[in-house]
């Protein structure tokens, strides 16, 4: 039985520094004011009104953190900081600039050996609470303010050992009676301690938390959300009475807020108002109009201001920064942007909506709506492909395309796609990129009709001979004659093999016009079956519980681990971040390998192509151009590897960053009494320099056009699993292939 999972934790030793980093106090008190109340929806006769973004310049100096933002009474944002020792600092905005005052009372406590700031609270009164933790992961409350002494309570609950340890506080609150609520990470738990006899007088269950920034309590008038049950928050008030529930879609990556009479959740889906006990969503910002919608930016904090504004803290976890935006409601905005350039994907793309938040900003009048299949690449069909073929050629689509996965030849012939040879020149006079990337994605007689915008890099390592053996079908061939028995990838499941080798010789099975060599294509087949008997691909299959998330390409083979035990085998993986080479590079640094490109070939992702009916061809231009922009490529995403060669450089600072520091992954699993344990951090920067310098050497465009690859896979699997001859399925394939390319 197999259990194989692929996960990310912080190691244990790192997590004290994480939390201090990450943990941030969730929205505070909400300030009064109705405005807002139809700020969703807009006038609907004259269709005017949206929230717009605002950035908010923070108040830091070098070296200097944020430890947590809550609001006053007032409604003004307030930020607590510290400076790498026991200085906390605490800075008010009145909407112009930030004044800044020090918690002198809190300044030279001694924790008896290293102090971990972690947050600061505050009552009405003016009542400091600051929470921090010790090297030995207990934690404590230090109370104190402006002419006060500072006084720790000695609260029982949080010196009591468990089998945790102390208690992993990760969140804090006080509600609107002064007693004190926890958020208790390991336990899943939120204790509630009486503010007079410090004594526990609540317990309640919190669904579970693998992220220790993760918030489960927030504060709104008076009142408190805490999340009681999967998805659902539960509002007490001041006495710890239930006043109803928050159902949620979503409980990740959020923050909420509330005044008298609502709650608001900050979330990528946008800026959500809700009601105790009413099911009725309202949508006041749309999360792709925004920083929230980005897949760089986690939503760490988020407080409501007194004319109906919000104030979101973000984090971009991989450089450990913050930035603040605000979010003002514009009465005269129109309530929809005046011009909607349309952007299609067959799959989702975190860079497409990267680059959508930030041309916004740029273009207020502009609306990027970009949409997908709501498919993974290796779950596209030929019917969704025909169904995108029928609009373009009817005139219709998008404005602008990805090309991942689509037949891009064909467009290319019935003049669907608009050349973008003069763009590539451009922006080659402007920056540096990748240029074989640029110039052999999809051509055509000399014109450019795609770039893409990002790249993957598939890596092969293992045995001399199986690598050696793999470098064409007849190589092959001859490597199973020799030894019939040959794993050639060790531990493998099937629909691995059968898209590896049909990717590997792509080149050799179809000949001038896309003709299929049914020869040869059979010949794969019978070989792709013998392996997967040896790879022992049924049994494999039959144990494998989960892949970690990962998206099925024809380079990731989910046993490759397996080469540990099966070392006169080869591997690969698809390498799309920095933090994806964590376990194949483990694997080769504990069985002493390098990595080499599979024949030079890189997988071209988000692919950008303008569809030459657009109305708008401008804005198509600057948008597809924007995704080449310092900003876009620069931003730390794992969807690949930019092709801007400074952004791509720069990728190998992420080995040094606390981020990487804190960051762990752990893969194992037991097959047929064969177990593997690999528990790893960030690769060297030695690997990461290597891997980067190959990137300049890749030349040759990973060519999977999903209708042709849907034949073959069809076919394959018929075959494989007995129901056909190796003859009969490439023929098959062949006359498919004819058919379709012929239509």
């Amino acid at each position: 039985m197999i259990n194989r999972k692929k996960w990310r934790r912080p190691l244990a030793l790192f997590m004290l520094m994480v939390l201090a980093l990450l943990t941030i106090s969730g929205c505070q008190n909400g300030g009064a004011g109705n405005g807002g109340k139809n700020a969703g929806s807009g006038n609907q006769d004259t269709a005017k009104g949206r929230y717009i973004e605002e950035d908010v310049e923070l108040p830091l100096e070098d070296g200097e953190e944020i430890l947590n933002l809550i609001k006053t009474k007032d409604g003004n944002p307030v930020l607590f900081t510290e400076t790498g020792d026991t200085q906390v600092n605490r800075y008010e905005y009145d909407g112009k600039q930030w004044n800044q005052a020090s918690l002198d009372w809190f300044a030279g406590q001694d924790g008896g050996g290293e102090m971990i700031l972690m947050e600061v609270q505050e009552a009405g009164d003016g009542t400091q609470y600051v929470r921090w933790m010790t090297e030995n992961a207990d934690t404590h409350i230090t109370r104190g303010g402006e002419g006060k002494e500072a006084e720790e309570l000695a609260i029982p609950y949080l010196t009591q050992q468990t089998e945790y340890g102390y208690p992993m506080i990760t969140g804090f609150a006080l509600d609107g009676a002064g007693n004190y609520w926890f958020q208790e990470g390991y336990a899943s738990r939120v204790v509630v301690v009486d503010k007079d006899t410090l004594e526990i007088i609540e317990e309640m269950d919190t669904m579970q938390v693998f992220n220790m920034a993760q918030r489960l309590i927030f504060q709104g008038e008076d009142m408190l959300a805490v999340n009681t049950e999967e998805k659902v928050y539960t509002i007490f008030d001041e006495n710890r009475e239930i006043k109803g529930t928050l159902s949620l879609e979503s409980v990740e990556q959020l923050a909420i807020c509330g005044d008298e009479e609502h709650w608001y959740v900050i979330s990528e889906e946008g800026i959500t108002r809700l009601t105790v006990g009413n099911d009725i969503r309202e949508v006041l910002m749309d999360g792709s109009m925004g920083t929230m919608g980005s897949a760089a930016n986690s939503v760490i904090n988020a407080i409501r201001g007194n004319d109906d504004d919000f104030y979101v803290l973000y984090s971009l976890d991989k450089v450990s920064t913050n930035s603040l935006k605000h979010y003002v409601y514009e009465p005269d905005a129109a309530a929809v942007p005046g011009q909607t350039l349309r952007v299609f994907g067959l799959s989702d793309s975190d860079t497409v909506r990267e680059a959508a938040i930030g041309f916004q900003k740029k273009y207020p009048d502009v609306k990027v709506e970009f949409t997908t299949s709501g498919k993974q690449a290796g779950e596209v069909t030929s019917d969704d492909i025909r169904t995108l073929n029928t609009e373009l050629l009817s005139g219709n689509g998008a404005d602008v395309l990805l090309l991942d996965g689509l037949p891009v030849e064909a467009y290319i012939e019935k003049g669907i796609l608009e050349d973008l040879s003069d763009m590539a020149k451009e922006l080659m006079e402007e920056n540096e990129y990748l240029e074989n990337m640029f110039n052999n994605t999809a051509e055509k007689d000399g014109k450019i009709y795609g770039i893409p915008a990002k790249f993957n890099v598939p890596v092969i390592y293992g045995s001399e001979a199986s690598k050696k053996a793999l470098e064409s079908l007849e190589s092959l061939k001859a490597f199973l004659d020799a030894d019939p028995s040959a794993s050639v990838f060790g531990i493998a499941d099937r629909f691995y093999i059968r898209d590896f080798l049909f990717e590997l010789y792509q080149d050799e099975i179809f000949g001038d016009g896309g003709k299929v060599d049914q020869e040869k294509l059979a010949e794969l087949l019978e070989l792709a079956k013998k392996i997967a008997v040896n790879a022992k691909a049924e049994l494999f299959e039959e144990g494998l519980e989960e892949t970690g998330g990962y998206v099925r390409d024809p380079f990731t083979n989910f046993g490759a681990e397996s080469l540990i035990n099966h070392p006169e085998g080869a591997a690969t993986a698809t390498i799309s971040s920095i933090s994806s080479m964590m376990i194949p590079y483990a694997v080769m640094r504990q069985l002493n390998l390098t990595p080499d490109t599979v024949h030079g070939v890189y997988l071209p992702k988000c692919t950008v192509g303008i569809n030459k009916n657009t109305s708008q061809p401008e804005i198509a231009n600057d948008f597809a151009k924007y995704l080449f922009s310092q900003e876009v490529q620069g931003t730390q995403l794992d969807d690949g590897f930019p092709v801007l060669k400074s952004a791509l450089a720069d990728r190998k600072n992420e080995v040094d960053s606390e981020y990487a520091a804190s960051y762990y992954m752990s893969s194992s699993w037991n097959f047929e009494g064969e177990e593997i344990m690999l528990e790893t951090g960030y690769p060297t920067m030695e690997e990461v320099e290597d891997l980067l310098q190959k990137c300049g050497s890749l030349t040759t465009p990973s060519e999977q056009n999903r209708v042709i690859w849907n034949l073959y896979q069809e076919e394959a699997d018929q075959f494989m699993t007995g129901n056909s001859d190796a003859k009969t399925a490439a023929k098959n394939v062949a006359q498919k292939v004819d058919t379709y390319l012929a239509e």
